[in-house]
């Protein structure tokens, strides 16, 4: 499928859904709005954060404790939105599918779309059996999200930093980073460029990793480790990395996903031990699957840990560790859930 190019003129951009990071994306294209390439930004929350958002404007608490208040443009009805340019999706990975009509609908014929997941993203590419590609079905079940938004339209956004919403409109932007932005080798890159440079001139640190499997699989060696441990433990990252036995099942299930990455020609330049080391400088630093755990939130089982075991199972590499934490995850999920 040939997209067709992004307009020559500010392009008109929908952040849908305003949690954490959805929340400081949004943040810094509603402060930049209306300058540069940058044309409307629109935010798409729900219940009490759309509530709040509507009523007092989106409250930024940023790293040095200091609050920045915006005005947005915020709806609870993206039906009602014109075509936009951009849609930027800060929505877990379980959410996404039964969005795809909505999402589909919301997107211009060249509009573009930049999920940001945690986990293996809906576009990336497995085989079919039948000498296709398709994306993974624990992430994008029965296919809906590639049939109904097509993978060309994905641009692979991943976000480095630490943010939480303590309250209804309140993001706090607790750990500064960056985005990294990018599309499988062989692939386009114009539209990345266009809107990492958008991103950029409103206050993003932007990096474009070449090739971007080894920056998807960066992040996936993290959280498919780190977000698992903790959640099956209920605690910290430094708390568990303390214990010998569990910092062992971190360090098993890093290396379980580099050899993934391996096999998807991906590569993980940092070592797990520094990796590990790095993660201690934070102890008390709560991972984003523990903290939907004690918020009551479903778990991103699927889309983060069994996803990534699917891949490593569609390449004939052994990851016991992983699919150890994902059947306890699951157990873990169903007792929270049913309590």
């Amino acid at each position: 499928m040939t997209l067709p190019p992004l307009p020559d003129r500010p392009l008109d951009i929908c952040v849908y859904g305003i949690g954490a990071i959805g929340g400081v994306i949004g943040a810094h294209l509603t402060r930049a709005a209306g300058t540069g390439d940058i044309g409307r930004v629109t935010l798409v929350a729900r219940g009490a954060q759309f509530a709040a958002l509507r009523d007092h404007g989106l409250r930024l608490r940023h790293p040095d404790g200091e609050v920045e208040t915006l005005n947005v443009t915020v709806t609870d009805r993206p039906e009602d939105l014109p075509p936009q340019d951009v849609v930027i999706t800060a929505l877990k990975g379980h959410q996404i599918p039964p969005l795809a009509g909505t999402l589909a609908s919301l997107l211009a014929p060249h509009g573009r779309i930049l999920p940001v997941v945690n986990g293996v993203p809906w576009w990336y590419p497995l085989p079919d059996g039948q000498g296709g590609t398709k994306g993974a079905d624990e992430v994008d079940p029965g296919g809906v999200l590639w049939s109904t938004i097509g993978r060309d339209r994905a641009i692979g956004t991943i976000a480095y930093l630490g943010a939480s919403t303590p309250e209804p409109g309140l993001i706090s932007y607790d750990i500064s980073g960056y985005l990294d932005l990018g599309r499988l080798e062989g692939e386009d890159r114009s539209d990345v460029t266009r809107i990492a440079a958008l991103l950029e001139s409103s206050g993003w640190l932007i990096r474009q990793t070449r090739p971007f499997v080894d920056a998807l699989w960066t992040k996936m060696m993290s959280n498919c480790s780190l977000n698992a441990v903790s959640a099956i433990t209920r605690t910290p990252n430094g708390t568990n990395l303390a214990a010998k036995p569990l910092y062992d099942f971190t360090a098993a299930i890093m290396e379980e996903v580099r050899a993934i990455a391996t096999a998807e020609g991906a590569t993980i330049e940092m070592s797990t031990e520094k990796r590990l080391a790095l993660a201690l400088r934070n102890p008390a630093f709560k991972t984003s699957t523990l903290q939907d755990l004690e918020k009551g939130r479903p778990l991103e089982i699927e889309p983060i840990f069994a996803a990534a075991a699917a891949v490593g199972h569609a390449r004939g590499v052994p990851c016991p560790m992983l699919d150890l934490a994902v059947e306890i995850l699951r157990h873990v999920d169903r007792a929270h859930q049913s309590a």
